[in-house]
Protein backbone atom coordinates (compact mmCIF):
# COMPACT_ATOMS: atom_id res chain seq x y z
CA UNK A 1 0.00 0.00 0.00
CA UNK A 2 0.73 3.57 -0.74
CA UNK A 3 -0.09 6.91 1.08
CA UNK A 4 0.83 10.69 -0.25
CA UNK A 5 1.02 12.60 2.10
CA UNK A 6 0.25 16.60 1.48
CA UNK A 7 3.69 18.47 2.99
CA UNK A 8 3.66 21.18 0.28
CA UNK A 9 1.96 24.47 2.68
CA UNK A 10 3.45 27.23 3.64
CA UNK A 11 3.09 26.92 7.21
CA UNK A 12 2.30 30.42 7.68
CA UNK A 13 0.65 30.22 11.11
CA UNK A 14 3.83 28.68 12.59
CA UNK A 15 5.87 31.40 11.75
CA UNK A 16 8.95 32.37 12.14
CA UNK A 17 9.60 28.75 12.78
CA UNK A 18 8.56 27.94 9.15
CA UNK A 19 10.83 30.73 7.66
CA UNK A 20 13.64 27.74 7.90
CA UNK A 21 11.66 24.42 9.13
CA UNK A 22 9.12 23.28 6.69
CA UNK A 23 5.91 22.88 8.94
CA UNK A 24 5.68 18.55 8.70
CA UNK A 25 9.16 18.54 10.09
CA UNK A 26 8.99 20.86 13.08
CA UNK A 27 8.73 19.08 16.43
CA UNK A 28 5.57 16.46 18.08
CA UNK A 29 7.10 15.58 21.31
CA UNK A 30 10.41 16.31 20.26
CA UNK A 31 10.51 14.32 16.73
CA UNK A 32 9.12 15.76 13.18
CA UNK A 33 5.71 15.60 12.91
CA UNK A 34 5.79 14.24 9.39
CA UNK A 35 7.84 10.95 10.81
CA UNK A 36 5.37 10.16 13.74
CA UNK A 37 2.51 10.29 11.00
CA UNK A 38 4.86 7.75 8.90
CA UNK A 39 5.45 5.38 11.70
CA UNK A 40 1.81 5.24 12.44
CA UNK A 41 1.26 4.60 8.49
CA UNK A 42 3.96 1.73 8.53
CA UNK A 43 2.21 0.32 11.44
CA UNK A 44 -1.13 0.11 9.39
CA UNK A 45 0.66 -1.50 6.21
CA UNK A 46 2.03 1.42 4.08
CA UNK A 47 5.06 -0.09 2.21
CA UNK A 48 5.68 3.19 -0.02
CA UNK A 49 5.17 7.18 0.86
CA UNK A 50 4.74 9.69 -1.98
CA UNK A 51 5.50 13.21 -0.08
CA UNK A 52 4.24 16.10 -2.19
CA UNK A 53 6.15 19.47 -1.68
CA UNK A 54 6.36 23.61 -2.39
CA UNK A 55 7.77 25.32 0.42
CA UNK A 56 11.21 24.93 1.55
CA UNK A 57 10.87 21.77 -1.14
CA UNK A 58 15.18 20.95 -0.62
CA UNK A 59 14.79 20.88 3.20
CA UNK A 60 12.10 18.39 3.28
CA UNK A 61 13.33 16.13 0.62
CA UNK A 62 16.80 15.93 1.80
CA UNK A 63 14.78 14.52 5.38
CA UNK A 64 13.23 11.81 3.48
CA UNK A 65 16.11 11.29 0.76
CA UNK A 66 16.97 7.06 1.02
CA UNK A 67 13.42 6.83 2.49
CA UNK A 68 12.32 6.05 5.94
CA UNK A 69 12.96 3.30 8.22
CA UNK A 70 13.16 1.51 4.98
CA UNK A 71 10.37 2.20 3.39
CA UNK A 72 10.58 3.99 0.18
CA UNK A 73 9.76 7.91 0.12
CA UNK A 74 9.61 9.62 -3.72
CA UNK A 75 8.73 13.34 -4.02
CA UNK A 76 6.24 14.94 -6.06
CA UNK A 77 7.64 18.72 -6.23
CA UNK A 78 5.19 21.45 -7.18
CA UNK A 79 6.16 24.61 -8.62
CA UNK A 80 3.18 25.75 -7.35
CA UNK A 81 1.17 24.50 -5.02
CA UNK A 82 -1.95 22.96 -6.43
CA UNK A 83 -3.96 22.19 -3.38
CA UNK A 84 -5.47 19.20 -1.54
CA UNK A 85 -6.58 17.76 -4.61
CA UNK A 86 -4.62 18.83 -7.13
CA UNK A 87 -1.58 17.48 -5.89
CA UNK A 88 -3.22 14.14 -5.90
CA UNK A 89 -3.74 14.30 -10.00
CA UNK A 90 -0.12 15.73 -10.40
CA UNK A 91 1.54 12.75 -8.39
CA UNK A 92 -0.18 10.21 -10.15
CA UNK A 93 0.09 12.05 -13.64
CA UNK A 94 3.35 11.65 -12.29
CA UNK A 95 3.80 8.18 -12.06
CA UNK A 96 4.47 7.63 -8.38
CA UNK A 97 0.56 6.47 -7.94
CA UNK A 98 1.12 3.38 -9.43
CA UNK A 99 -0.90 1.34 -6.75
CA UNK A 100 -4.83 0.29 -8.17
CA UNK A 101 -5.66 1.47 -4.31
CA UNK A 102 -3.89 4.49 -1.99
CA UNK A 103 -4.11 6.75 1.15
CA UNK A 104 -3.79 10.11 1.34
CA UNK A 105 -3.20 12.16 4.34
CA UNK A 106 -2.48 15.35 5.13
CA UNK A 107 0.98 15.96 6.20
CA UNK A 108 -0.21 17.94 9.35
CA UNK A 109 -2.12 15.64 11.41
CA UNK A 110 -1.63 12.99 13.82
CA UNK A 111 -3.45 9.80 14.69
CA UNK A 112 -3.36 6.31 15.97
CA UNK A 113 -6.84 5.19 14.44
CA UNK A 114 -6.72 1.75 13.07
CA UNK A 115 -7.17 2.39 9.17
CA UNK A 116 -9.02 -1.39 8.55
CA UNK A 117 -12.63 -0.22 8.30
CA UNK A 118 -11.42 2.40 5.87
CA UNK A 119 -9.72 0.33 3.65
CA UNK A 120 -12.73 -1.70 3.58
CA UNK A 121 -15.41 0.95 3.02
CA UNK A 122 -13.04 1.69 -0.75
CA UNK A 123 -13.88 -1.62 -1.62
CA UNK A 124 -17.65 -0.89 -1.77
CA UNK A 125 -19.22 -0.42 -5.44
CA UNK A 126 -19.36 3.07 -6.49
CA UNK A 127 -16.58 4.29 -4.28
CA UNK A 128 -13.95 6.71 -5.63
CA UNK A 129 -12.56 7.25 -1.92
CA UNK A 130 -13.90 7.12 1.44
CA UNK A 131 -13.03 9.78 4.18
CA UNK A 132 -12.27 9.35 7.47
CA UNK A 133 -14.58 11.90 9.43
CA UNK A 134 -14.95 12.38 13.38
CA UNK A 135 -17.90 14.30 15.09
CA UNK A 136 -17.62 17.95 13.84
CA UNK A 137 -17.98 20.37 16.85
CA UNK A 138 -17.31 23.88 15.15
CA UNK A 139 -19.74 22.93 12.27
CA UNK A 140 -19.97 26.96 11.97
CA UNK A 141 -16.39 27.39 11.90
CA UNK A 142 -15.55 23.62 10.18
CA UNK A 143 -17.06 22.72 7.16
CA UNK A 144 -19.84 19.91 8.35
CA UNK A 145 -20.17 16.90 5.98
CA UNK A 146 -23.38 15.05 6.29
CA UNK A 147 -23.99 11.31 5.31
CA UNK A 148 -27.23 9.77 4.15
CA UNK A 149 -28.34 6.05 5.63
CA UNK A 150 -25.97 3.69 3.67
CA UNK A 151 -23.03 6.19 4.33
CA UNK A 152 -22.39 7.77 1.83
CA UNK A 153 -21.76 11.92 1.14
CA UNK A 154 -24.92 13.63 1.32
CA UNK A 155 -24.22 17.31 1.77
CA UNK A 156 -21.47 19.53 2.38
CA UNK A 157 -22.20 22.58 5.35
CA UNK A 158 -25.68 24.02 6.03
CA UNK A 159 -28.09 22.31 8.16
CA UNK A 160 -28.63 18.86 8.95
CA UNK A 161 -31.04 17.51 5.75
CA UNK A 162 -33.46 14.65 6.42
CA UNK A 163 -32.45 11.18 7.07
CA UNK A 164 -28.82 12.43 7.31
CA UNK A 165 -26.22 12.03 10.37
CA UNK A 166 -23.69 14.30 11.37
CA UNK A 167 -22.46 16.58 11.35
CA UNK A 168 -19.04 14.87 10.49
CA UNK A 169 -15.50 16.41 10.21
CA UNK A 170 -13.07 15.56 7.13
CA UNK A 171 -9.92 14.06 9.27
CA UNK A 172 -7.48 14.59 6.24
CA UNK A 173 -7.48 10.97 5.76
CA UNK A 174 -8.50 8.90 3.07
CA UNK A 175 -8.60 5.79 1.21
CA UNK A 176 -8.76 6.48 -2.68
CA UNK A 177 -9.68 4.15 -5.43
CA UNK A 178 -8.37 4.91 -9.34
CA UNK A 179 -11.96 5.80 -9.80
CA UNK A 180 -11.10 9.31 -7.82
CA UNK A 181 -8.51 10.31 -10.59
CA UNK A 182 -11.35 11.10 -13.05
CA UNK A 183 -12.82 13.25 -10.54
CA UNK A 184 -10.18 15.41 -10.16
CA UNK A 185 -9.83 18.65 -12.44
CA UNK A 186 -6.83 19.57 -14.17
CA UNK A 187 -4.23 22.08 -12.19
CA UNK A 188 -4.78 23.86 -8.93
CA UNK A 189 -7.86 22.17 -6.91
CA UNK A 190 -9.26 21.61 -3.61
CA UNK A 191 -11.19 18.49 -2.04
CA UNK A 192 -14.08 20.31 -0.73
CA UNK A 193 -15.13 22.97 -3.37
CA UNK A 194 -13.75 21.30 -6.38
CA UNK A 195 -14.27 17.27 -6.10
CA UNK A 196 -16.80 17.11 -3.79
CA UNK A 197 -19.24 19.57 -4.38
CA UNK A 198 -19.43 18.56 -8.06
CA UNK A 199 -20.15 15.31 -7.00
CA UNK A 200 -22.74 16.12 -4.36
CA UNK A 201 -24.12 18.35 -7.15
CA UNK A 202 -23.76 15.17 -9.99
CA UNK A 203 -25.63 12.71 -7.21
CA UNK A 204 -22.88 10.08 -8.25
CA UNK A 205 -22.34 8.90 -4.21
CA UNK A 206 -18.94 8.45 -4.97
CA UNK A 207 -17.86 9.64 -1.38
CA UNK A 208 -18.39 7.14 1.72
CA UNK A 209 -17.59 8.49 4.92
CA UNK A 210 -16.45 6.48 7.99
CA UNK A 211 -16.61 7.54 10.99
CA UNK A 212 -14.23 7.67 13.57
CA UNK A 213 -14.70 8.40 17.76
CA UNK A 214 -12.17 9.44 19.51
CA UNK A 215 -10.46 9.07 21.71
CA UNK A 216 -12.50 5.52 21.52
CA UNK A 217 -11.27 4.67 18.25
CA UNK A 218 -7.72 6.17 18.76
CA UNK A 219 -6.55 9.91 18.78
CA UNK A 220 -6.29 12.22 15.71
CA UNK A 221 -5.21 15.72 15.70
CA UNK A 222 -5.20 18.86 13.87
CA UNK A 223 -1.87 20.31 14.02
CA UNK A 224 -2.14 23.19 11.82
CA UNK A 225 -1.45 25.85 14.60
CA UNK A 226 1.00 26.05 17.63
CA UNK A 227 -1.93 26.41 19.57
CA UNK A 228 -3.47 22.67 18.14
CA UNK A 229 0.37 21.05 18.23
CA UNK A 230 0.60 22.27 21.50
CA UNK A 231 -2.70 20.47 22.71
CA UNK A 232 -2.07 17.52 20.51
CA UNK A 233 1.64 17.57 23.03
CA UNK A 234 -0.35 17.22 26.24
CA UNK A 235 -2.96 14.73 25.10
CA UNK A 236 -0.25 12.46 24.14
CA UNK A 237 1.94 12.99 26.81
CA UNK A 238 -1.35 12.01 29.10
CA UNK A 239 -1.40 9.11 27.00
CA UNK A 240 2.13 7.70 27.15
CA UNK A 241 3.11 8.70 23.75
CA UNK A 242 5.88 10.77 24.71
Amino acid sequence: MIALVLAAGLGTRFRPATLTTPKPLLPLLDRPILFRLFDHLIEEGVERFVVNTHHLADELARAVAGGYRGVPVAVSHEPQILGTAGAIRRARDAGLLPDERFLVVNGDVFTTFGLGRLLHARREAGVASALAVIPNREPARETALWADASGRLAALGGDAPPGTTGPWLFTGIQAANPALLALLPEGKSELAKDVLRPSLERGDRAFALVPYAPPADGLWFDLGTPERLAAAEEEMRRAGLA
